[in-house]
């Protein structure tokens, strides 16, 4: 443990060694592994989400595989156990939000009248069910292969 001063460029190239770290550059690895991978876990739902749509290459189980993926990358990128937690709230709370926004966004481009945002509350609900019962189970299931790959380390 050296006495250099950390960088923001520091954190995001070497977020494993942040989590080790001052509290501030902690919050700053934290912060970048978890938006990271809840982007990634939602634009992987995304089309996951909607199957009849999404490219020939885009299989289920490789979408799967890709949200599985962002919860492992979750640990191994932030390796402090405290860090990594954190990382995974970060990630499910991000994606949540990043899920919903790619769902409801279309119809907002649509310039619906104040009124019609009351059309959104259903696509906004089966968006949050499918993001609670799909994409955090798969992020937490990943997560926990992380921390058993890894190790949980204090």
């Amino acid at each position: 443990m050296s006495d250099r001063t950390w960088t923001l460029v520091d954190v995001l190239a070497r977020p494993a060694e942040a989590s080790y770290r001052r509290r501030r550059v902690r919050v700053a690895a934290v912060l970048y592994v978890g938006v990271l991978a809840g982007v990634v876990g939602a634009l992987a739902m995304y089309p996951f989400r909607m199957i009849e749509i999404a490219p020939a290459w885009a299989s289920e189980n490789a979408l799967a595989a890709v949200t599985l993926t962002s919860g492992v990358l979750v640990k191994l990128l932030c390796e402090q156990l405290r860090a990594s937690v954190a990382a995974f709230v970060v990630a499910s709370a991000v994606g949540a939000v990043a899920a919903i926004a790619l769902r409801v966004l279309p119809y907002l481009l649509l310039g619906l009248p104040p009124l019609g945002g009351y059309a959104l509350l259903p696509v906004a609900g089966d968006t949050l069910t499918f993001v609670l019962f799909g994409q955090f189970p798969l992020q937490l299931t990943g997560y926990l292969v992380g921390v058993v790959y890894d190790g949980a380390r204090a």
